[in-house]
């Protein structure tokens, strides 16, 4: 780290910290923020500081250096901590600055924390108070420590948000994947030899520090960097036996072989300079060679981090790359697992019928929906047709026995990254902040797959919807095999055969809505919007000819 590196060559300066450092890739800059001690760095020393800290950023990038006074009073400290938890850890957002009691010594610090007992508990659990001394350790010179206090004049609202945390924490990692394929005869490509089992590209859920994947590569591109002709860029998809896709990166750096520079960057004689020339020369061509042998259709395990690339889409950095064997998948892998017997985080409500009473209905009850049950199987998306990036906010399902509405499955759903879209946000009536209050899309496929087993499913884009919850229901070995039906195509089969004259365009389905006389405030909410599809299907079904 550049912080270790400035200790190293100022050893005097043990009080300096690296605040911050931020990089924006598409200006090439560098901004750094260091503190150290009032009046503790002269002109010269932060000149100092400034050229080394610009000799170690990526050539080609423009670097700002800013210093600020490593000081604290009450007041600042409350102020910097309270917002540290606010931007960091949401979910105790709850904790303000008047919940912070300070005092400040000789260079140390001692800061209570007031907060509710589950709050006081999760935080223990979670060992919140060494996260927090990590970070200070990294941020002042200052001694900081940390305590908890608990307040029981917290409100009860905050306790019961945090036991649901607690709740949704504990069922998140029991239903955490663990599958893994296995593969042999490994021959390195870059990096060096991946020893661990990779996962499943279906189980990734979210960005990773350390990633092991394997598959068959495709649409294998490699390039020189515009940039930098120092450095090639070698990308390339990789498909598992789950049938996912995960793009990965190559980034490769050669050495410099120009003689002249070399010897100004080391200050060796020329005839030695010749000799580290050729043989860097000679690594360079041999690292190339290992990278262009690398062609679809090959398969290989690759290890590195996975993170969200420009497109916004999760991409694999590789450090590790090895062609391999992969085994297959286990031929009596099925998923047959059994309807669970209880819901566990969403319970279904009744609904109470719809029933138009200027419709005169058949008195016989029988309608043209008798003998079947149907799911009418609506969501809000930040999109939808990428199984590993697009992430569901909302799900409404609502549940139609004989044509009558029966039970609503509803629930907002924690995307497991952050929704940018302040639209969709709008449209289901929520905040980003509030998202993490809820269940992920993995822990309500149990409830979702009891509510919905044995039925037809009826909605728009269904045909990516569905693979989308097989995507978060396979690590759990279930499948969502139901028959489904375009919820255009039961309308109008539905108004076809009515005795309501309504002349209605069914691929507008809120003029049918509207002219079936059902309240809908809210058509782009999934909420509003299955419950009064569901409600127009069945009045439909009971006014057939």
């Amino acid at each position: 780290m550049l912080i270790e590196r400035l200790h190293l060559n100022f050893p005097s300066l043990t009080d300096l910290r690296m605040r911050e450092i931020r990089v924006d890739k598409r200006q090439r800059k560098v901004f750094c923020t260091l503190s150290y001690p009032r009046d503790g760095l002269d002109g010269s020393a932060k000149a100092q500081i400034t050229d080394f800290i610009r000799a170690n950023v990526p050539n080609g990038y423009f670097c700002s250096v800013r210093f600020v006074d490593d000081s604290f009073t009450v007041n600042s400290f409350q102020r910097n901590l309270a917002d540290f938890i606010k931007e960091r850890y949401p979910i105790y957002s709850d904790v303000s600055k008047s919940d912070i009691e300070v005092h400040i010594g000789d260079k140390t610090v001692s800061a209570v924390l007031s907060v509710s007992p589950v709050t006081k508990k999760n935080m223990e659990l979670s060992n919140f108070c060494q996260t927090l001394a990590e970070r200070y350790a990294d941020y002042t010179s200052y001694s900081v420590s940390f305590s908890l206090r608990v307040d029981e004049t917290s409100r009860a609202s905050i306790v019961g948000e945090q036991e649901k945390l607690v709740h949704l924490a504990i069922n998140r990692e029991l239903l955490k994947p663990e599958r893994h394929f296995n593969i042999s005869e490994q021959r390195r490509i870059f990096g060096k030899n991946v020893t661990s089992l990779p996962m499943y590209i279906s189980d990734i859920r979210k960005p990773m520090d350390s990633c092991i994947v394997c598959g068959v590569v495709s649409s294998k591109k490699c390039r020189q960097a515009k940039s930098n002709p120092l450095l090639y860029v070698c990308s390339f998809d990789l498909t598992d036996a789950t049938d996912s896709v995960l793009p990965c990166v190559l980034f490769t750096r050669l050495q410099i072989t120009d003689v002249e520079t070399i010897i100004s960057e080391t200050g060796r004689g020329e005839a030695e300079a010749r000799t580290l020339s050729e043989k860097r020369a000679f690594a360079n061509d041999k690292l190339l060679k290992e990278i262009m042998w690398l062609s679809d259709g090959m398969s290989v395990v690759a290890h590195g981090k996975l993170t969200y690339g420009q497109n916004g889409r999760l991409e694999l950095h590789v450090y590790d790359l090895c062609a391999c064997r992969i085994a297959p998948i286990s031929p009596d892998k099925e998923f047959t697992r059994a309807v669970a017997e209880e819901y566990v985080l969403v319970k279904p409500q009744e609904c109470t019928e719809y029933r138009q009473i200027d419709f005169v209905q058949k008195s016989d009850g029988i309608s043209l929906l008798t003998g079947k049950t149907d799911v009418v199987l609506h969501v809000n998306a930040t999109s939808l047709g990428n199984v590993i990036d697009d992430k569901l906010i909302a799900l409404c399902a609502v549940k139609l026995v004989d044509g009558h509405t029966t039970e609503r499955f509803f629930t907002y759903i924690n995307p497991e990254k952050e929704v940018t879209d302040e639209g969709l946000l709008t449209k289901c009536g929520l905040s980003q902040s509030k998202l993490i209050f809820y269940p992920t899309l993995t822990e309500i496929i149990s409830d979702l797959y009891k509510f919905t087993y044995g039925c037809r499913l009826v909605g728009t884009d269904l045909q990516r919807i569905v693979p989308l919850l097989d995507y978060y229901a396979a690590p759990m070995n279930y499948r969502f095999g139901n028959e489904t039906l375009s919820q255009t195509e039961l309308l109008s089969e539905l108004l076809e055969n009515s005795t309501l004259d309504l002349h209605a365009n069914v691929s507008e389905t809120e003029d049918l809505i509207k002219k079936c006389k059902i309240k809908c405030t809210n058509y782009a909410f999934c909420f509003n919007s299955a419950t009064a599809v569901a409600q127009c299907i069945s009045t439909l079904a009971f006014n057939s000819k």
